[in-house]
């Protein structure tokens, strides 16, 4: 008897072992399905002028799933807000938004004009071609929340010259 024991622990070890890395394997999938439903086309930053410490970030995020994007960290900057821009009574009003919600298998093109990503307190100036690293925190409707890692390309303003000039931006920052 005591030798068949060692045996039965044995098994039993392994069943728990198996049934425990069955379990990291389902909660891995479930993240990685997770982030494989959102997509983020064309990201990148506007440059800015000598002694500009703000910069506006666009990209077109899509995903796969009702979601919503509830936090935006980078590498150059101190903080990362949302805003919106839309045109009431001929003016051009800007709000930052805590949230974005993303209706399942609609494109938000975050570009001039609209909505779009401010970096507040940069680090330094952002050149032409450089690489800014987002990181950007969903939540799903299960209130589960993951992140995906973005790679934005730093473009001059001559070269994305679009209907809003975010260096007038730089009085905005209280809200």
């Amino acid at each position: 008897m005591t030798i068949a024991q060692p045996h039965l622990l044995g098994n039993h070890i392994q069943r728990s072992l198996r049934y425990g890395f069955a379990l990291l394997l389902a909660a891995t999938a479930t993240l990685s399905h997770a982030q494989e439903n959102i997509t983020i086309h064309n990201p990148w930053v506007k440059a800015t002028y000598p002694g500009q410490n703000i910069s506006a970030g666009y990209m077109t995020i899509t995903s796969a799933n009702d979601t919503t994007l509830v936090k935006i960290e980078s590498d150059v900057s101190e903080s990362v807000e949302i805003h919106s821009m839309k045109m009431e009574n001929n003016v051009m009003k800007m709000r930052m938004l805590d949230s974005l919600s993303l209706a399942a298998g609609k494109p938000y093109k975050l570009e001039p004009a609209g909505y779009h990503f401010m970096l507040f307190d940069l680090k330094k100036p952002l050149i032409d071609a450089q690489t800014v690293n987002f990181e950007l925190t969903f939540k799903n409707k299960q209130n589960i929340e993951f992140k995906q890692s973005v790679k934005a390309t730093v473009k001059n303003a001559e070269n994305n010259s679009g209907p809003a000039n975010h260096s007038d931006h730089e009085h905005h920052h209280s809200h």
